[in-house]
C-alpha cells in the first residue's frame, strides 16, 4: 500500500515502502483535518511526531514546511521509516527509543503529536509530553476515551471524532 502526502509543498509524493505490522498509519482524512486547526503553513515551526510509527504525519508537516523531529521506539518500524523519509526526501530529524525518554532532550516544540499504541495509557504519556509544547498538543486516541479538560499548562480545545479515531487538541494556556 503506498503512502501519499496529501498536502503542502510535497503534495502528491507516494511512498512505496510498506507499512510495518506494528505501525498504524493515520488516515488522510484524519491527517487533513489535524492541519486544517493546527495549520497548513508551518514555516517556522517546530513538530514532535512522538509515535512516528509509518511517518505519515512527520512527512504531512514536513511537507507544510515544519522542522520535523519523529521518534520511533521499534528498531523495524524506525528502519522502514527511514527507507520511507529516503524514498521521498525528506528533511526531518529520526529519533530511535522511547521518546518519553528523549523528550526532555528535544527542547521545545510549537506542535507535538502522539498517537501512541491505544493499548497505553494516554495520560501519563500526555503529561510527559506536555511541558515540551509550546503552542499545541494533539493527541490521537481510540474513541470512546475521555479526554481531560487539562493537561499540565494546556487546556482542551476541541474534540474531532473520526471514526474509531479521535482527535484531543489542546493549547497552551496564557493564564
Amino acid at each position: 500500500m503506498a503512502v501519499k502526502i496529501t498536502g503542502g509543498q510535497h503534495r502528491g509524493r507516494l511512498s512505496h515502502e510498506p507499512i510495518p505490522k506494528s505501525a498504524r498509519p493515520t488516515s488522510a482524512r484524519v491527517r487533513e483535518a489535524l492541519f486544517s486547526i493546527v495549520g497548513q503553513q508551518l514555516e517556522g515551526t517546530r513538530f514532535l511526531d512522538a509515535f512516528a510509527g509509518a511517518g505519515i504525519m512527520s512527512l504531512e508537516a514536513w511537507s507544510r514546511g515544519a522542522d520535523v523531529v519523529a521518534v520511533e521506539i521499534d528498531r523495524t518500524t524506525f528502519r522502514s521509516l527511514v527507507r520511507r523519509g529516503r524514498e521521498v526526501d525528506a528533511k526531518w530529524t529520526l529519533k530511535q527509543g522511547d521518546v518519553l525518554g528523549w523528550a526532555s532532550k528535544l527542547g521545545l516544540f510549537d506542535v507535538v503529536f502522539a498517537d501512541p499504541p491505544y493499548a497505553l495509557d494516554i495520560l501519563p504519556i500526555a503529561e510527559a509530553l506536555a511541558p515540551i509544547s509550546s503552542d499545541w498538543l494533539v493527541l490521537e486516541v481510540e474513541t470512546g476515551t475521555t479526554a481531560p479538560d487539562r493537561i499540565d499548562e494546556h487546556v482542551l480545545d476541541r474534540v474531532r471524532e473520526y471514526g474509531r479515531t479521535d482527535l484531543w487538541f489542546y493549547r497552551r494556556s496564557s493564564e
